[in-house]
């Protein structure tokens, strides 16, 4: 039985771990990818989670969250572009940005509507299944960029790396906070692992087989 928000957070990563970080990376150019798309589209997943949020105190840490994937006030510092400008160091660059399959923009598609449609304690375990296996994420980002012949000391040097490494914990901090009111507020905290297991389970079917 889970009995903290410690035990909804580990058994999430856990599950992504066990499902796709112990894998690893098989094809670096599909994992960019669907990473690329997913980075360019992941705020349209926190304004569907805004939508269903009623305490204003959750409002302002998913707004937070979403402005920080925007460059915080810097549109040169989106994530998605600082993201494209490293990918460009790559040959397989042209590959990697020649589109996603119909199929997959498809899955998000059907995600965000699903996600739009939640409890509010579940949008925001939603949000903190998204951000719970964020450094793993970030590991088989690094994994599959060396893949397609760029330098581990570009990567880990780069500015995308660099600011997401940082606002990773700030993210998964707001994510925590997030769950403390909703507990507070009197919510269920199955409900909370619920949206958080539908975000695990769309993460692997995104990434998963790359």
């Amino acid at each position: 039985m889970l009995l903290s928000i410690e035990n909804i957070e580990d058994t999430l990563r856990s599950k992504f771990g066990k499902q796709v970080v112990e894998h690893g990376i098989k094809d670096g150019v599909k994992f960019l990818q669907r990473w690329s798309y997913l980075s360019s589209q992941v705020t349209r997943f926190h304004g569907a989670a805004l939508a269903r949020i009623q305490i204003p105190d959750i409002q302002y840490l998913l707004a937070e969250i979403a402005y920080g994937e925007c460059g915080s006030g810097n549109k040169d510092k989106i994530h998605s572009k600082l993201l494209a400008n490293l990918i460009h160091k790559s040959h397989f660059a042209c590959f990697i940005n020649q589109g996603l399959d119909t199929s997959f923009v498809q899955l998000f598609e059907e995600t965000v509507i699903e996600l739009s449609q939640m409890s509010q304690d579940e949008a925001i375990g939603f949000i903190v299944g998204l951000e719970a296996p964020a450094y793993q994420i970030l590991q088989l980002l690094k994994q599959a960029l060396v893949i397609v012949g760029i330098s581990e000391m570009d990567v880990m040097m780069s500015e995308y790396f660099v600011i997401h490494d940082a606002v990773e914990k700030e993210h998964q901090e707001s994510g925590h906070e997030a769950m403390e009111i909703i507990m507070n507020s009197g919510f269920d905290l199955s409900k909370i692992h619920k949206g958080g297991d539908l975000a695990i389970n769309f993460l692997i079917k995104m990434i998963g087989d790359a």
